[in-house]
């Protein structure tokens, strides 16, 4: 009869292998929620502009409708200025890891749809880089 267990090297081996994988998952996961940011906040802003502009269109509430981004908060907002109609604004929260350049005030003219500027934004995190466009006509798209 041979003796059963295991022996030092092998709970070592054992252990070190789990270590190393706990450690790469980890890594693997915090990249997969950054890239999940990105896409959040890609979405969050795409459906912010398009709904500003059908907004306009329509005349809702009689007035042009805009988007505002500062301090990590996507605003849409009416009027054609942030700070106009607060009550009407609806506010989103970023992810302080994911950056947006490019975005900091557009709105909508009433009844055209037609943005106050063409914009290029780039939303990114580390590696991890999307682009959303708005040109003269008012035609938002994501990259």
């Amino acid at each position: 009869m041979g003796k059963s267990g295991f022996t030092l090297i092998e709970l070592l081996l054992v252990v070190a292998i789990m270590l190393t994988i706990s450690v790469l998952a980890g890594a693997f996961y915090s990249r997969f929620l950054l890239q999940n940011s990105v896409a959040n906040t890609v979405d969050q802003l795409v459906g912010s502009l398009r709904k500003a502009q059908i907004y306009s269109m329509t005349g809702r509430q009689g007035s042009s409708w805009g988007v505002d981004y500062s301090g990590n908060t996507i605003t849409l907002y009416k009027g054609t200025a942030l700070g106009q109609n607060p009550a009407f604004n609806e506010r989103f929260s970023v992810n302080s890891n994911v950056t947006v350049f490019g975005l900091s005030n557009v709105y909508f003219y009433k009844m055209t749809g037609t943005p106050s500027a063409t914009l290029t934004i780039t939303v990114s995190s580390n590696n991890n880089t999307k682009t959303i466009t708005v040109n003269s006509q008012g035609m938002v798209e994501k990259q």
